[in-house]
C-alpha cells in the first residue's frame, strides 16, 4: 500500500486541522500555533487561501453544528505553552470569500474543544492542559474540562464552567460511539473519564474507565467483530500505541506498538477499511497506518503514509469517491495531503 503526497500550502508551525461546509463543499482549514493566519482549502484541494490573519496560537478548529461556514476555534495559545490568553473565537462569513474572527468565551491553557448534543441542550465542551504553567515544564497546576450552553442568537455570549476538575495534562478530547450511545472521553495525566451524552438532566456524571496516564484516545470498530476498540497513546505525549478491548466490563490491553512522542489519533474507515492513524513526532517522525485481521489474529498491517515530517494533526476527507489524508506537517511547515496510489 503506497500513497501520493502533494504539498497544498506552506505554513509556519502548521497545528491545527478541520473540515467545513462552505456553499455545499467540503472545505480543509488549517492553522499555525505561531503568530498567524487559519487557511481555507475548497475541493479539488490544490491550494490554500487565507480565511483569518490570526490571531494564530490555534490548537483546535471544529465546525459550528447548524452554522455552515461557522467554525469555532481555541486561539491565542502560543509556542512555549504561552497559553495565558487563550480563548475560543467565531469564525463567521462576512462576504462570500470573507471571514471575521471574534473572541466568544476565555479559555486559559486550552487545547481541545467540541460541540455536543445531549437531551438538555447544545454545549461546547473544552479542555485546558492546566490552570497556570510557570514554565514549560511546569505541570503542577491541573487542568479542566469547561462546559456552556450555546446560545440560540448567532451573536450571543457564553460562559464555560468547570465539569470535571483536577486533570494534569488534559490532552485528549474526542466525541465518539460506544455501545452504540454518544460519549465524551476525556484523558489526563489522571486516566480516561467518560460522559454518556444520551442521560437525561443537566448532571455532567463522569465514570472512570482507565487509571494510567493517557495522552490521546480513539475509538471504532477496528477488527470487524461489531465492537468498539479503545485505542490509546500513552503517556503524555507517550511512547507507545495501545489497543484495548471490553471483556467482562473492564477494558483490557490486547496489542501495543512503540511510539517516538505519539501525536494525533485517528480511527475510521480509510477507503472503507476500518483504519487507524497515528503520528511520531520525534525519531523518524512517521505518519503510520495500522489495520487489524478480524480477532486481532496476528500482526497488524502496518504502512509508513510519510516520513521525516512529524505530522501534528491529521484527519480524512472524502472527495471525488477517494479518501484523503490531510495533515499538518511540523518539519517541512506545509499541510499535505495524502490519497492511496491505485
Amino acid at each position: 500500500m503506497q500513497f501520493t503526497k502533494r504539498a497544498l500550502c506552506a505554513l509556519t508551525m502548521p497545528y491545527a486541522l478541520g473540515a467545513v461546509q462552505v456553499r455545499g463543499e467540503r472545505c480543509v482549514i488549517a492553522a499555525t500555533e505561531d503568530h498567524g493566519p487559519v487557511l481555507i482549502s475548497r475541493p479539488p484541494y490544490r491550494e490554500a487561501t487565507t480565511m483569518v490573519p490570526g490571531p494564530g496560537g490555534c490548537m483546535a478548529l471544529i465546525p459550528e453544528p447548524g452554522r455552515p461556514g461557522e467554525v469555532l476555534a481555541v486561539m491565542g495559545c502560543f509556542l512555549g505553552y504561552k497559553f495565558r490568553d487563550g480563548g475560543v473565537y467565531r469564525i463567521r462569513p462576512r462576504l462570500p470569500d470573507a471571514w471575521e474572527a471574534t473572541r466568544v468565551a476565555a479559555l486559559p491553557f486550552g487545547h481541545r474543544i467540541e460541540v455536543v448534543e445531549r437531551p438538555s441542550g447544545r454545549y461546547l465542551i473544552a479542555a485546558a492542559l492546566a490552570s497556570d504553567k510557570e514554565s514549560p515544564e511546569d505541570w503542577t497546576r491541573p487542568g479542566a474540562v469547561y462546559a456552556g450552553r450555546l446560545p440560540a442568537e448567532r451573536d450571543g455570549a457564553f460562559e464555560l464552567s468547570p465539569v470535571l476538575s483536577g486533570i494534569h495534562r488534559n490532552h485528549g478530547l474526542v466525541v465518539a460511539p460506544l455501545r452504540g450511545r454518544r460519549t465524551v472521553f476525556v484523558s489526563g495525566a489522571e486516566g480516561l473519564f467518560a460522559l454518556d451524552l444520551e442521560e437525561p438532566g443537566e448532571g455532567w456524571d463522569w465514570s472512570q474507565l482507565l487509571r494510567r496516564e493517557i495522552s490521546e484516545t480513539a475509538l471504532g470498530d477496528v477488527d470487524g467483530d461489531g465492537a468498539e476498540e479503545l485505542l490509546t497513546i500513552e503517556p503524555f505525549h507517550g511512547d507507545s500505541l495501545n489497543l484495548y478491548k471490553l471483556a467482562s466490563g473492564e477494558w483490557r490491553k490486547a496489542w501495543s506498538t512503540e511510539l517516538s512522542f505519539g501525536h494525533c489519533l485517528w480511527v475510521g474507515l480509510l477507503d472503507g477499511k476500518p483504519t487507524v492513524l497515528v503520528s511520531n513526532r520525534s525519531g523518524g517522525r512517521e505518519l503510520l497506518l495500522f489495520r487489524f485481521a478480524s480477532g486481532l489474529e496476528g500482526d497488524p498491517l502496518r504502512v509508513c503514509v510519510d516520513s521525516g515530517n512529524a505530522a501534528a494533526n491529521m484527519i480524512v476527507v472524502e472527495h471525488n469517491s477517494a479518501d484523503h489524508i490531510f495533515a499538518t506537517n511540523q518539519a517541512s511547515g506545509e499541510v499535505s495531503v495524502y490519497t492511496a496510489s491505485p
